[in-house]
């Protein structure tokens, strides 16, 4: 699986630098969407809960706990999957960015917060939750085509975020 990604990376990195305007739209995905991911997320649990302001807390406090067990999770698959990031076991690949974490590349922590995102809006219907589905393809594009992460790392973060939001789901059962 490992060298299919790379074959993967390697035709996608073979475009940087060939479109201004494709670097442009690969950069903001891989920096900047995520934040308006999460502006949008809290803009849709405020709506679907207006006039009660607290209880647009609900889905985002949810959010917020999800994202940290999550987040924890991946750093410590990162200490026991040893997956360098391209620029490391690829010199020769083009960057757009440097990554400020070096460390680790599996499972992609832009993908699993994009991805959550998402699956969270679907846990409490919030308007607009399939948008963020194509804003978190842009970030998984933006990620892949900056040259910061393998396709494999993506497909990591994706599935940390759906077992999350599982469990998310189930614990709503209960709770």
């Amino acid at each position: 699986m490992r060298d299919y990604s790379r074959i993967i990376f390697d035709k996608i990195n073979f475009w940087q630098g060939k479109n201004r305007w494709l670097d442009a739209i690969g950069r903001a995905g891989a920096e900047w969407v995520i934040v308006a991911m999460c502006g949008w997320f809290a803009a849709a649990a405020a709506i679907i809960c207006w006039p009660d302001w607290r209880a647009a807390f609900a889905p985002l406090v949810t959010f917020a706990a999800a994202w940290a067990f999550a987040w924890c999770v991946s750093v410590g698959i990162g200490f026991f999957v040893d997956e360098p990031r391209p620029h490391v076991s690829e010199p020769e690949s083009k960057q757009l960015f440097k990554p400020s974490m070096s460390w680790k590349s599996f499972p992609s922590d832009h993908s699993m917060s994009a991805f959550l995102l998402f699956f969270i809006a679907l846990i409490f219907g919030l308007p607009g939750a399939w948008a963020l589905f194509v804003l978190a393809v842009w970030v998984v594009f933006g990620r892949l085509y900056s040259g910061v992460h393998y396709p494999i790392d993506i497909i990591g973060g994706f599935f940390l975020a759906a077992a999350v939001a599982v469990w998310v789901k189930y614990l709503m059962l209960f709770l």
